[in-house]
């Protein structure tokens, strides 16, 4: 093994600094820093596994000092670290001592390997993030100008503190601090603005090199740089260069040069940053990340909302309505349960069931001295396709409705858009822009139908607002 043994001198510096209240003087002082001829540190070439140098190998030495390595392709403060360099050149290595007194900042080390190892970078990790050995592949964050997300639900998701590549362990749990929260951005768009963010190309053309263009982010810029995979620790730092991510926790993350790799495919890349506790805890920002290639090439797909399943009594929506035996039928907005939320899939997302709930809200504005005039708000179908409402200030409306043939259950006005107050609240019983409602939950009382749940499509958010109204 080939050894290289570097003891670094260095200057003094001294910082005192001086207080001086209004009775008497006082004089207070940091330590001295540690000249850096006092520290001790070794940086190696293992010629035994590389004859090329590749392999090196930076120890410290010196206890109670701090030493951070910056070796081009990555940053590290361990005691010990071993950097296996895949391309041959000089890299020089700064390193900075952190002591009691202050950092100190010795002298740099330039080490030459004099061959290429592509053994370090042919593994699969390294294949998908760069391309491969002698290739570039950019990326870009799911999220762009029209606030469109390609692949994921958003641009960022959140997770635990001990979270980490997710194909690993207890599905990607490490410790005690496992959790996480995949926001869909149209009913979250508080987490990131939407834009375009640039492009981050990673390379493995001559070297590790990473490039970046930060669009949203102007303080960033351009950059160039290097960056290092570490394939079995799933890990990613870079150097001169950062990640694109989001300008609203740019000041809760002190290292956005130092992730984790959460996953990682041909299309797509999740790498995840440490937020600092002062930030509403702390906890990993995973951004999410697809392939330029993907991006340019994808096409939106219709994806039809899922419809609950429903008990229409044996029959179809126009016999829910209104039947051939009772030509009209009339429903009043419940007294108890007025209004609420629930998933596509029907679920309720508010355990309200009566108007106790909604007082106990707080936020509702619905109270029971509204429930009497509540009531008054009624919906009357007919079968010749004709539709009638009174609200409870008693304004009427009539119109034209028809229903859809495909098992969506959606009902479509003419000429007539429903709209009834509730009470006191805030809330108001409406229409989507389309004019439309969808039967979303129906409710038996014997063997009749008695309670509907018309359901309006929340356009950013995945759930619908849904009102109750019962048969007369």
């Amino acid at each position: 093994m080939k050894k290289t043994k570097l003891l670094i001198t260095s200057f003094l510096m001294l910082m005192v600094l001086f207080l001086v209240p209004s009775c008497s003087p006082e004089t207070y002082s940091l330590d001295g820093t540690t000249d850096k001829s006092a520290i001790d540190f070794e940086i190696t070439q293992d010629l035994v596994a590389d004859p090329g140098g590749n392999t090196v190998i930076m120890t410290n030495k010196t206890p109670g000092v701090v030493l951070t390595w910056d070796y081009v392709t990555g940053k590290s403060n361990k005691a010990k670290d071993i950097v296996k360099y895949a391309f041959k050149g000089d890299y020089t290595i700064k390193i900075t001592a952190v002591t009691g007194g202050g950092l100190v900042e010795l002298d740099p080390v330039t080490i030459t390997v004099s061959k290429d190892n592509l053994n370090y970078v042919n593994d699969p990790l390294w294949n998908l993030l760069s391309g491969g050995v002698g290739k570039s592949k950019t990326w870009v964050l799911d999220l762009d100008e029209n606030g469109v997300s390609k692949f994921f639900a958003g641009p960022m998701f959140f997770y635990g503190t001990d979270n980490a590549w997710l194909e690993g362990g207890d599905k990607g749990c490490y410790g005690a601090d496992c959790w996480n929260w995949s926001p869909e951005w149209k009913g979250n768009q508080w987490i990131a603005a939407k834009g375009n963010y640039g492009t981050m190309t990673f390379s493995l053309d001559g070297g590790p090199f990473l490039t970046t263009d930060h669009k949203m982010i102007p303080s960033y810029g351009q950059e160039s740089g290097t960056y290092y995979l570490d394939a079995d620790a799933k890990t990613l730092t870079t150097s001169g260069a950062t990640i694109l991510h989001t300008n609203e926790y740019e000041n809760c993350v002190d290292n956005w040069q130092s992730m984790k790799i959460m996953s990682i495919t041909a299309n797509t890349l999740q790498v995840g940053v440490l937020r600092k506790g002062s930030c509403d805890g702390a906890a990993t920002l995973v951004y999410n990340f697809i392939s330029k290639e993907y991006s340019d090439n994808w096409v939106p797909t219709a994806v039809a909302d899922p419809n609950p399943s429903i008990d229409l009594n044996g029959g179809t929506v126009d016999d829910l309505l209104s039947t051939t035996t009772t030509t009209t039928k009339t429903w009043s907005l419940s007294k108890d349960t007025p209004f609420n939320w629930t998933s596509l899939d029907g679920t309720f997302l508010n355990n309200w069931n009566s108007v106790a709930d909604y007082e106990a809200a707080g936020w509702t504005g619905y109270v029971a001295s509204d429930q009497a005039t509540v009531v008054k708000n009624k919906i009357s179908f007919s079968n010749d396709g004709t539709v009638k409402t009174v609200t409870s200030n008693g304004a009427t409306a009539s119109g034209t409705y028809t229903t859809s043939t495909d098992g969506t259950n959606v009902i479509s006005f003419n000429a007539i858009t429903p709209s009834f107050p509730i009470g006191s609240s805030w809330a108001t019983v409406s229409t989507t822009d389309k004019n439309q409602w969808k039967i979303v939950k129906t409710a038996k009382t014997g063997n009749v139908v008695t309670d509907i749940w018309f359901g309006k499509r929340d356009p950013n958010k995945s759930e619908y607002m849904v009102f109750h109204f019962v048969l007369n």
